[in-house]
């Protein structure tokens, strides 16, 4: 069986997993907590060089970056696919998915460390945040309109983008700009809305929830946070 690694209290581990429940895939959970430098588990370096979270085991070996094993998961697995038929549509979703990646998570995960610790940001990273997203949320409305799903009309791996990182970009926006920076961006509001009431988003709340204790143990263990 496939054995997903990580931790629930990770999105970038949640997308993988929010792709194998979407698709019916059978895995098995592992988790791991990881460090940085020399407080590593060596061990963990075999599964993902950098010794980030997710790494997909696999019968053939191991795959590291939410975004290979998202090709695996739809190669391997093409059942319910995630993926629109058209060659044209497999971009629109790609380039959909890469401008939240890129424009918003990136943006927001900065300040991450101190969503989880309470703490302020730099002022010159919080003041460079607000001014790239609410460029990204501008442009947002030209790529979707969030009607029904982020593209198309079925779940694809535009949603698993969209619902697991535009929330989050929410919060670091109201909890340090005093502010939704997403407020604007047309039907958003809905289709985030939409996307909590299906049940496979619900089980990623739910076991991101109970992670979060041994997540901030492990943090605290770690870094003193």
């Amino acid at each position: 069986m496939l054995k997903l690694h990580g931790f629930s209290a990770s999105n970038y581990y949640n997308v993988p997993k929010l792709a194998f429940l979407e698709k019916g895939v059978e895995f098995e959970e592992v988790l791991s907590y990881t460090g940085v430098g020399p407080k590593y588990r060596p061990e963990y370096l075999d599964k993902s060089p950098l010794g980030k979270v997710p790494a997909l085991e696999t019968p053939e070996g191991f795959i590291s970056e939410s975004r290979a094993i998202l090709v695996y998961i739809e190669a391997a697995y093409p059942q319910t696919p995630l993926l629109p038929s058209s060659a044209f549509g497999q971009a629109k979703v790609q380039e959909l998915s890469q401008f939240i990646e890129l424009y918003f998570e990136l943006a927001a995960r900065r300040m991450i460390p101190n969503l989880l610790a309470g703490t302020e940001p730099n002022p010159d990273v919080l003041k460079e945040f607000g001014t790239n997203i609410r460029k990204a949320a501008s442009a947002l409305a030209k790529l979707s309109s969030f009607e029904t799903f982020a593209y198309g009309d079925t779940f694809t791996q535009a949603d698993i983008a969209a619902i697991l990182n535009l929330p989050v970009v929410r919060d670091v926006g109201k909890r340090f700009l005093g502010e939704d920076p997403l407020a604007t961006v047309p039907g958003l509001d809905a289709y985030c809305a939409r996307m909590e009431e299906r049940p496979h988003v619900k089980t990623i709340r739910a076991d991101a929830q109970a992670d979060r204790p041994g997540f901030m143990a492990h943090l605290k263990a770690l870094y003193g946070i």
